[in-house]
């Protein structure tokens, strides 16, 4: 987003430079007029432009490989962080209702506006009882009664205030107002408006001196309306006090060079489309080979070798992960270390992240789930039970002061001994959340990066991820680190099997729009399964940020037409997460 907003304002501001520099001063008023409404125009459209570019390109290979890993997590303490753009969010809007209710009032001001209605060469004219000096607004001429004399109005304000109907002047400012309003953070719209107020006088004076009228009597007229009050912004007014202007283009002749500088400006608006636009590189579809897992090449970014730094910062929790005390690590692992893991993990190849005990992906989205009435009845019991509601351990008794729909979720996890305190010595612990806290975590959880611990012992042949659920506590304790191979578990798997799944994507994956690269790229999908076989979150991690997305693109496409078979334990169907490594191995032809 802020990428586009950056572009709209480089080529408005870029536009409007070119219209200053060059053709202002030119006496070409309707190009002018044309080339800064469609100038303003373009800079809006043109950062979402996408521009294909053919491209030769190496033939690459893409390996779709196979992967074995179960991951449970401890969920982290949920803490409150100022966020930045809530607060900017906040202003944006405050300062574009303003501006919307000042635009709305100064419209409503000009209809307010009483006086007699009449027409005058087939004009809509309104006389006013006070010394309103001329002005127009979309298709009404409004001026005070000391303007019509002998039922007559000077032909030459007449002229000049028909010229803006005639021409639909108010259109251009109402547009110029509207992108005021919604994007103020433009400072180009600023010299837009002036630029386009100060074109329009200029094709009013010209529509009236076509009339014949004496120059010099003309600017004498202007001359004495400018001491008079000024008009409601969104008008036109005859005393439009950018005299010196005016009258230098009343003088002005037609320059040699204006042909010239049309051509400028056009050439200025088509280069700026080629320069700010999205491109995609397309060519001739390389043939794309499955194959089974290849070898591997340690990452290195900047001369650094993240792999080094990740076992360097896990090497002080040690014992803790060698003893698989994931509880204690998650309290003692620092914010810090936890963000710097997270963020050298996505640099790791797959055989690094195959040898960590930890790993990083994103939260499955939240499901609704609110309890029975037996299932509130039997947390009562603070024997098998521990009860967390919003994050927060409760008395067992306090629930009699609940109702099941006072929760959106419910989530019961079982607790193994190894992994039970003293203070939290209960068989189970139940995860409630109310309505406001479970959108709330619904939404952060979008966005979440979850660190997770993997489990051991599964077949080599297995795909998929299943997140064990854990309530949040605020001092991370009764959490169920239990990691124990799950035999009742069965993997979700594509309708027609893993191997077509990996065809399906080889035939479907556009590796043409990568951008020429050299050796092997990688990417990883992970596809969140519900309990119906809808997949319901879909991200991608990996070496290189394109491939990354249209490797996302692909899982996208082929999830939205699939249903997958789900994953189940005990036979009855479960959420779980896909994971699906792939490379890509560059050589050339």
């Amino acid at each position: 987003m802020f990428a586009i907003i950056l572009k709209i304002i480089l080529c408005s501001s870029i536009f409007i430079a070119v219209y200053y520099l060059f053709l202002e001063k030119e006496k070409m008023y309707r190009f002018n007029r044309f080339y800064l409404l469609s100038s303003v125009v373009l800079s809006y459209i043109i950062p979402f432009i996408t521009i294909s570019v053919p491209q030769v390109e190496e033939k690459p290979q893409l390996v779709i490989e196979e992967a074995a890993e179960q991951i449970t997590f401890v969920q982290p303490v949920v803490q409150e962080s100022f966020n930045w753009m809530n607060v900017i969010g906040i202003i944006y809007v405050t300062i574009t209702f303003f501006l919307l209710i000042k635009s709305i009032l100064a419209i409503l001001s000009i209809k307010k506006i009483k006086g007699k209605k009449q027409t005058y060469q087939n004009c809509n004219i309104i006389i006013t009882e006070e010394n309103h000096s001329p002005f127009s607004f979309w298709n009404t001429i409004y001026m005070g009664k000391i303007y019509l004399k002998n039922n007559t109005i000077d032909p030459r304000i007449f002229l000049h205030e028909k010229s803006h109907i005639d021409q639909k002047h108010s259109i251009d400012l109402l547009l110029i107002d509207l992108l005021k309003i919604f994007t103020w953070f433009n400072p180009a719209l600023f010299l837009y408006r002036k630029a386009i107020v100060t074109n329009h006088e200029f094709l009013a004076d010209e529509s009236v001196l076509k009339g014949q009228f004496n120059v010099t009597d003309y600017q004498n007229l202007i001359l004495e309306e400018i001491i008079s009050q000024q008009n409601p912004s969104l008008s036109h007014s005859f005393n439009f006090n950018n005299t010196k202007k005016r009258f230098i283009m009343m003088k002005a002749k037609k320059s040699k060079f204006s042909l010239l500088k049309k051509t400028a400006g056009i050439t200025v608006l088509i280069s700026a489309v080629a320069l700010f636009s999205e491109r995609t590189y397309a060519g001739n579809s390389p043939k794309v080979l499955l194959s089974e897992r290849i070898a591997e090449i340690p990452t290195q970014i900047a001369g650094q070798d993240p792999y080094q730094e990740f076992k360097d910062i896990l090497a002080k929790y040690a014992d803790l992960l060698k003893q698989e005390k994931y509880t204690e690590f998650s309290n003692k692992v620092t914010e810090s270390d936890k963000k710097r893991l997270r963020e050298l993990y996505s640099l790791l190849n797959e055989n690094q992240k195959n040898e960590q005990k930890i790993t990083f992906f994103a939260l499955p989205e939240l499901k609704k789930r609110i309890p029975t009435e037996n299932e509130l009845k039997s947390f009562l019991d603070k024997k098998n039970y521990t009860v967390w509601i919003d994050s927060k351990k409760i008395e067992n008794r306090d629930l009699k002061n609940y109702t099941p729909h006072d929760f959106s979720n419910v989530y019961i996890s079982k607790i193994y001994p190894n992994a039970r305190t003293a203070k939290n010595p209960q068989s189970y612990q139940v995860g409630l959340m109310t309505p406001a806290y479970f959108e709330k975590s619904r939404e952060e959880g979008k966005s979440s990066v979850i660190m997770g611990f993997k489990r051991k012992g599964l077949k080599k042949e297995s795909d998929t991820i299943i997140p064990r659920m854990k309530s949040i506590s605020e001092n991370n304790e009764g959490k169920n680190t239990n990691i124990q191979e799950d035999k009742s578990f069965i993997n979700a798997e594509y309708p027609n099997g893993m191997a077509d799944l990996r065809k399906k994507i080889g035939k479907d994956m556009d590796v043409t729009a990568l951008d020429p690269l050299k050796g092997e790229i990688k990417a990883t999908a992970y596809v969140h399964i519900d309990e119906t076989g809808k997949a319901t979150h879909i991200t991608t991690s990996g070496d290189n940020d394109l491939f990354n997305k249209e490797f996302l693109k692909t899982i996208s496409t082929i999830s939205n037409e699939t249903t997958w078979k789900p994953a189940t334990k005990d036979g009855k169907p479960i959420a779980s997460v896909l994971k699906i490594p792939a490379t890509m191995n560059f050589v050339r032809p």
